[in-house]
């Protein structure tokens, strides 16, 4: 099965010092969020093949793939030991890092990508319809 991503894709985001550079290490990283992506979202490739086919191709669901699993490889990359916060004291002053997620530095996609991948909108706070159905002036959402 073809990779969507490349090492350059997580390199070449990456922001601020320490960005890895053991390319096949990067890559079996990327191989893992792949076939996590592909294991939680089971027609993703399906979709995205189909994308492919269209005239003209199109990239949108491909793009998204690539950006979740370079954020997924990151934080892996970020936070190797599953820390959740760590505290540092210098003199009398303490500086702390906390780290997000339900699992922070596990390979990992958050809800919100995982949302995007299956083409769910965020429908935000819920509404209350006070226009009842059988009014003329009724609008179904």
């Amino acid at each position: 099965m073809a990779s969507w991503t490349d090492p350059t894709d997580v390199t070449g985001a990456w922001i601020g010092e320490g960005a890895p550079t053991d390319e096949a290490q990067i890559q079996a990283w990327i191989g893992k969020a792949e076939r996590e992506l592909r294991f939680r979202v089971s027609d993703l490739q399906a979709r995205i093949d189909a994308e492919a086919k269209l005239v003209p191709p199109a990239t949108d669901l491909l793009e998204t793939a690539k950006d979740v699993v370079v954020a997924m490889v990151t934080r892996k990359f970020r936070n190797p030991e599953s820390i959740r916060q760590t505290n540092v004291t210098t003199g009398p002053y303490t500086t702390s890092k906390t780290y997000g997620g339900n699992m922070p530095g596990e390979l990992e996609a958050t809800d919100t990508e995982l949302a995007k991948l299956r083409g769910v909108k965020d429908s935000g706070a819920f509404t209350i319809g006070m226009i009842p159905p059988t009014s003329p002036f009724y609008v179904s959402v």
